[in-house]
């Protein structure tokens, strides 16, 4: 596919994708979340293309494969159908697994192909279910939708003068647009009690079940996948375990939520015997979340954990209190157990990344280099041999060296928005701001102030996490927490849920 093609394939995508959400027509948003996600498919698949020639030479072979994937997501949409909450818990439940495959030119990506398989799954049922007339729209709040929209049109348009067209244009058709139909499909479910106590109970389930199978790796001495990871830790005292997933930082990323979930979960319960199983549980996580040894995870993980006491307790002492036990943390990661090496070991090649992609912003200040560009113009500006790592792992940074004071722009203005999003009015709910403390138990709606803390709590972390560890918008987790913490945002306090829209 030719970079004329891809770039127009990025900008029709990400058009088709914003329509939907800002559209208030269901058939709108319905076509144009099958128009987009079909856009996203054709640039992938131009790519791939000739990744699977061998396939490709055996018609029956390649038939039978789309034949398979046709079968599996019509009988995914006819369960959803059947079973509308099937859509939010299988997002919940795919939203952490990959699958290492190789895509243009050779180079090896960890793709998240269950997830894929749910979403197509779930536009196929949503298409289905607006041409019945039983699409359930919902108005979110607007600053959080203009601010994905701004996001993802201003990533798209800067494909146009990209130093890696081709980098670029795998971000929309695998991240960017997949994800804004997922965020989409989210917004739409229903986030009553029974929906949340089901996604609370795979969220922490699924961090158990990561964080045992990390205790056993530590104890075998023995990972998976990571050929990398396997030779770092046969040069250093520390052993670093990584689950289920490639990098250890993202295993902890996904602990991290379950850990703060459950907290929430802890800190609203009226029933002792769920009180002790998430004590247990936070201790088991809280333990395979140490052999990951992710600094940025630890302080992430402190943040989320000091804005849920602030919002259970007191935002006053959370204030006083938080930087004098941040100060206590970072200092015990600095020392890494006397010896020092662990950090300077992991810092020290984030540090030339980020010194050298902030020279990339000062050459470019305006507009950048073009989406995805970072890893090339660095590599450039530096003379990086081949093999050695040139990927960015600060967003912010990142942001400015790809897309320039434009970018940053819209990067802050989503920030904002999303915060905007996730803590207005919070304070009704927040016994820390003098709201009325509600248990879990207590009421038919009590269950959704929590559910708002711990999004707010998570999300805080996560943009914690995505300065130190970058993967923002090119990790579903961000788009399933704006999504959710948008529904709760407008359903606090209301007095029903949204009606399902004629189509």
């Amino acid at each position: 596919m030719s970079e004329a093609l891809e770039v127009a394939g990025c900008i029709a995508a990400t058009a088709a994708v914003s329509a939907a959400l800002l559209t208030s027509n269901p058939r709108v948003r319905a076509a144009g979340l099958v128009v987009g996600l079909g856009l996203a498919t054709a640039l992938v698949a131009g790519q791939g293309w000739d990744e699977i020639a061998n396939l490709r030479e055996q018609p029956l072979e390649f038939a039978a494969v789309i034949a398979a994937a046709a079968v599996v997501l019509v009988l995914g949409a006819a369960a959803m159908l059947r079973w509308p909450v099937l859509l939010p818990l299988l997002v919940i439940a795919a939203l952490p697994f990959r699958v290492r495959l190789d895509v243009a030119g050779g180079e090896a990506v960890n793709l998240l192909v269950p997830l894929y398989a749910v979403i197509g799954a779930g536009v196929l049922a949503t298409a289905v279910a607006t041409l019945r007339g039983q699409t359930l729209l919902r108005r979110l709040p607007k600053p959080l939708v203009l601010g994905l929209v701004v996001v993802i049109g201003v990533y798209a348009l800067q494909t146009i003068y990209s130093d890696d067209v081709g980098f670029a244009a795998r971000n929309v058709g695998f991240f960017l647009v997949p994800f804004t139909v997922l965020f989409s499909l989210l917004a739409e479910a229903t986030w009553d009690r029974r929906l949340l106590r089901l996604g609370f109970v795979v969220v922490v389930a699924e961090g158990l079940i990561f964080a045992l199978i990390g205790i056993g790796q530590f104890a075998d001495q023995q990972i998976f996948w990571n050929d990398k990871l396997e030779a770092s830790n046969d040069f250093h005292f520390y052993f670093r375990v990584n689950s289920v997933f490639w990098d250890p930082n993202i295993y902890g990323r996904y602990l991290m939520l379950s850990i703060l979930v459950a907290a929430t979960v802890l800190l609203w319960a009226d029933d002792r015997r769920l009180a002790f199983g998430m004590v247990g549980a936070l201790a088991v996580t809280f333990g395979g979340l140490l052999f990951g040894f992710s600094q940025t995870t630890f302080i992430s993980l402190f943040i989320g954990l000091a804005v849920l006491a602030a919002l259970r307790w007191s935002v006053r002492w959370a204030l006083v209190a938080t930087p004098a036990v941040a100060a206590v943390v970072i200092g015990v990661l600095t020392i890494g157990g006397g010896s020092g090496e662990s950090t300077r070991t992991v810092t020290e090649g984030h540090s030339s990344l980020v010194e050298g992609g902030v020279e990339l912003a000062e050459r470019r200040p305006l507009y950048g280099y073009g989406s995805a560009s970072f890893s090339k113009a660095f590599a450039e500006a530096e003379d990086v041999r081949p093999g050695e790592t040139t990927i960015s792992h600060t967003e912010p940074v990142t942001v400015a060296a790809e897309q320039g004071l434009i970018g940053i722009a819209a990067y802050l203005a989503l920030l904002a928005a999303a915060l905007w999003t996730l803590f207005a009015g919070i304070r009704a709910v927040a016994p820390g701001l003098g709201g009325r403390f509600k248990s879990l138990g207590q009421g038919d709606r009590a269950e959704l102030g929590p559910a708002r803390i711990a999004m707010a709590a998570a999300f805080s972390a996560l943009i914690v996490h995505t300065i130190g560890y970058a993967a923002f918008l090119t990790d579903p987790l961000t788009w399933a927490l704006l999504a959710m913490g948008g529904v709760l945002a407008a359903e606090v306090g209301a007095g029903e849920w949204p009606r399902r829209a004629q189509g």
